[in-house]
């Protein structure tokens, strides 16, 4: 009998809210092992530094489902630069996609989601920009494209319906939000399976 395949989730609190129902729905149809690190994946470059650690915890993947975006675009006061430049984010990407291909993994590309367009853009707490948390999506899709990786435009679903997807905090999602992404998320990952 073929062993069950196994699912790599990566990406930050977004990833980490949507984790359980994914687990849930392809587990309970015995469809794959859903597996994903127990911290927070953050910006794109811890998402470097931990991943070889992750990697030997949580054994080699089938299917690994990736994103990093928000903590990499996200303007943190207590941060310097306020945010991590574009350039410094692709460099990282490709270093963590060339890790992830050395495992012989099936890899697809999340985009970020987006925050609600009224959430307030504040110099003294972390805060957001939809412009460019767009231009980090698109340079990271051109990055994907060019490298054949398959997508799954997780802001087009939360953009969709951004006042039924997004939590009080008009950042992360909430139970419908969730939802919406863990279907999508199981739809990409049975697609590469198939």
């Amino acid at each position: 009998m073929a062993e069950t395949p196994r699912v790599l989730l990566l990406g930050d609190s977004i990833r980490m809210s949507y984790q359980p129902h994914v687990k849930l729905m392809l587990e309970s149809k015995h469809e794959a092992v859903v597996t994903g690190p127990a911290e927070n994946c953050q910006y794109s470059g811890y998402t470097r530094e931990r991943l070889p650690k992750w990697l030997d915890e949580l054994g080699r993947p089938d299917v690994v489902h990736w994103n990093n975006g928000l903590h990499d675009v996200g303007h943190n006061p207590n941060r310097s630069p306020m945010q991590f430049p574009l350039e410094a984010y692709l460099d990282n990407l490709k270093a963590v996609l060339g890790m992830l291909r050395k495992t012989g993994a099936k890899v697809i590309w999340a985009t970020s989601t987006p925050v609600h367009p009224n959430r307030p853009f504040r110099s003294d707490a972390w805060a957001w920009k939809n412009e460019e948390i767009d231009r980090y999506n698109g340079a990271a899709l051109e990055l994907m494209r060019e490298q054949h990786i398959p997508v799954n435009d997780l802001h087009a679903v939360v953009w969709s319906e951004v006042e039924a997807c997004l939590a009080e905090d008009m950042l992360h999602l909430n139970k419908d939000g969730q939802k919406a992404c863990a279907d999508a998320v199981v739809e990409a990952v049975r697609k590469v399976m198939e």
